[in-house]
């Protein structure tokens, strides 16, 4: 998804932003990394987490993600690419959750585990995609799982329901779903942390309500430590400030986690091998530099 800064004349006023501490370590000393727009995105002198600060209140950035990203849920020719990268993920959680090779992130385990969070070792396991958008996932994952579904887009809910009859779909963000503790085998945040407005909050309650043992996998979150991030700053692609609020590196990510209670084991950057991924793109990382110092090189060359 292409970040349109003219898109921010659309939002909410400036004067409407609240500045906010850093999620991860409290800290209120921050650096501008980029504007873009009206926003600003900063980092956290003391722990280095990457986030937009003023941000959008809560309520506009549920809207301003809706706005941004319908087509996403909505249109074709974006859901057959996304159908092909679901097959994939479908076939990697269904193997994690058998027991296969160490998952991106797991709950860490408890003397006191049990067979399934029904306790009950032939009850079918419990999977809750947190951001399930219009279901598309969940539908998926119907054969091999109890799927549950939560979402702030009522609009989208409500594609899910009569779309795919998903029965357990709950409006709103996970810290207020009530879900009982270890309730889930499998917790997913595909392509939500980053616009979580409390995203350790978000991880903590992940964390309750996983059994132990359970499996928590984060996936489709950007790298701003990436090459493609540090050269382009303002114009990373991925940079979408006032829709995606956090913008983490490994390194935070996993301060994050591991402060939340989490056991990191594995982090993966699989993006080449996925259906996102277009053959020229390595070469347009590398010509759009060089272009650009082209430029200044000839503007300064000329004003001399």
């Amino acid at each position: 998804m292409l970040y349109n800064p003219s898109a921010m004349s659309e939002a909410p006023s400036p004067l409407a932003r609240e500045f906010i501490p850093c999620n991860l370590c409290g800290g209120a000393n921050h650096a501008r990394w980029a504007r873009v727009g009206a926003a600003t995105v900063v980092r956290c002198r003391a722990c280095g987490l990457v986030f937009t600060n003023p941000r959008l209140p809560v309520s506009a950035l549920h809207e301003s993600y809706e706005e941004e990203y319908g087509d996403v849920h909505e249109d074709e020719a974006l859901l057959t690419q996304r159908r092909r990268m679901y097959e994939i993920e479908r076939g990697e959680i269904v193997r994690m959750a058998k027991g296969g090779p160490p998952p991106a992130l797991r709950a860490d385990p408890s003397p006191q585990g049990r067979g399934t969070a029904n306790g009950d070792d032939s009850a079918r396991p419990r999977f809750l995609d947190v951001g399930c958008g219009t279901g598309e996932f969940l539908a998926l994952l119907q054969e091999d799982f109890d799927v549950y579904g939560v979402e702030v887009s009522q609009r989208y809910l409500k594609i899910a329901a009569e779309r795919y009859s998903l029965p357990h779909l709950v409006a709103g963000e996970l810290t207020g779903a009530g879900f009982e503790a270890d309730f889930f085998d499998v917790v997913q945040m595909r392509g939500v942390l980053q616009h979580l407005p409390d995203p350790s909050a978000q991880l903590a309650e992940a964390l309750r309500v996983t059994r132990p043992g359970g499996l928590i996998v984060i996936s489709a979150t950007p790298n701003i430590a990436s090459p493609a991030a540090r050269i382009f700053r303002a114009h990373f692609r991925l940079l979408a400030p006032d829709q995606m609020v956090y913008d983490f590196s490994p390194r935070t990510l996993r301060l994050m986690l591991e402060k939340a209670g989490y056991r990191v084991e594995r982090f993966a950057f699989p993006y080449v091998r996925t259906p996102y991924f277009r053959w020229y793109q390595p070469a347009q990382f590398v010509a759009l530099p060089a272009y650009q110092l082209f430029r200044r090189h000839l503007f300064s060359d000329h004003g001399r």
